[in-house]
């Protein structure tokens, strides 16, 4: 077996961008220096004051000059996507890892542009490449979609995908998806890791206090609202929520980069019990599970057969918490999940339906812990950073021999 001393992983996001891919790749980087790998992340300068190399974790941090683009809605108005893929950036790119000489590199993420910039430095150095998809090019918009579509398989399929040695797949959502959109391409279902610290006492009353919830009765919704996670079935429930429990609030947090939310919370007089926190610090997620009665999110760009979890609702599940869902109950294998034993499935579109879950379960203490410390115990046994790590090693070990074969 090759020794693996070290891996430059590539990704256009990464701490201190704060999204569900960033702060995978972070810890996956400090999973594998536990593990004596040395660990290279080159990823783009989009905030300001970061700086450009900085040795965090036991890892090496390289952030690109990039051109930061405008919010547009074909990128759901995200405000990080940026543009690095210059002559000067592929030369920098090119010094680090002769510097670095790592074995594999890692792209998280297909469609932003250091894709392009880690399959050249496969081509260049014949170093082995795994690419991890977090998520798959789709859009609610039917117009959107096309041309997602058709970048898709024009920009990304052969000069992106079937370049690399191995498609890492976080869920079997994602392997289908792979399969149809890209062919017949090497896949490897390897799950998120999750792990969350639980918040001290004073962290949870200061949270409390920040945000006017003592006393309140909370529905949590973790994640950046965007046209595909807009919240209008959480939202539009609310109503007939607030008519059984009126001290209930939907606590939001995410940035927001549609105005839809806002102005249908408006329409619907509801400023008093929605909460927009907009994007709050990780270090905050914890206290706001603890202090949540339930966690509920969902993306609404596939019927849910097709959707996912979110790591957002992994982490919630983790500290004990029921999770509302619209996804797939087979997302991470058959009878992983399993409707009100350790998650609850809803419809989406069905805000009646959805309003008395939400009720009944406000009502029932016991339920809620039960199907909460299940949940736990799920992510627990199947979702931990020593499993997810090991299996990413077992991959990044079968892609560096398949390309000593060649």
């Amino acid at each position: 077996m090759t020794e693996l001393n070290c891996v430059c992983m590539f990704s256009n996001f990464y701490p201190p961008v704060v999204s569900g891919s960033s702060i995978q790749v972070a810890s996956l980087c400090r999973e594998l220096v536990k593990r004596g790998v040395c660990v290279v992340v080159i990823t783009a300068k989009v905030v300001d004051g970061s700086a450009e190399y900085e040795f965090i974790d036991g890892v090496h941090i390289y952030r690109l000059p990039a051109f930061r683009l405008p919010k547009i809605a074909l990128g759901f108005n995200f405000p990080w996507i940026s543009f690095t893929f210059t002559p000067g950036n592929v030369r920098r790119i090119k010094r680090i890892i002769e510097k670095h000489d790592p074995q594999m590199l890692h792209l998280h993420n297909y469609m932003f542009d250091l894709a392009f910039s880690a399959v050249l430095m496969r081509m260049q150095t014949k170093i082995p490449l795994v690419i991890t998809i977090h998520t798959y090019l789709k859009h609610p918009s039917y117009v959107l979609n096309i041309i997602f579509f058709l970048i898709e398989r024009i920009m990304l399929t052969f000069p992106v995908i079937r370049q690399a040695d191995c498609i890492i797949c976080p869920d079997w959502n994602v392997q289908q998806y792979t399969g149809l959109a890209f062919g017949n391409v090497p896949t490897a279902l390897v799950p998120y890791g999750i792990v969350v610290q639980h918040p001290e006492k004073e962290m949870v009353t200061k949270i409390k206090k920040r945000y006017g919830l003592v006393g309140k009765r909370i529905i949590l919704s973790l994640g950046h609202l965007h046209d595909m996670r807009n919240r209008k079935d959480l939202i539009e429930a609310m109503p007939q929520v607030l008519k059984e429990f009126p001290n209930a609030v939907l606590f939001i947090a995410g940035a927001v980069y549609t105005d839809f939310p806002i102005a249908l919370v408006s329409k619907l007089g509801l400023q008093n019990s929605v909460i927009f926190a907009g994007s709050v610090p990780h270090i905050d997620i914890p206290a706001l599970l603890k202090i949540a009665d339930l966690e509920s999110h969902w993306l609404n760009q596939n019927e849910p057969a097709k959707t996912s979890l979110g790591i957002a609702s992994l982490e919630a599940m983790y500290l004990g918490k029921v999770v509302l869902a619209a996804a797939n109950p087979d997302t991470y294998g058959n009878g992983l999940l399993q409707n009100g034993e350790n998650i609850v499935f809803v419809k989406p579109g069905n805000t009646i339906q959805l309003a008395q879950t939400i009720v009944a379960l406000l009502r029932d203490d016991v339920r809620r812990s039960t199907i909460g410390q299940r949940a736990s115990q799920t992510i627990h046994e199947h979702f931990s950073w020593d499993s997810v790590c090991e299996q990413t090693l077992r991959v990044y070990q079968q892609a560096i021999q398949k390309k000593a074969s060649k």
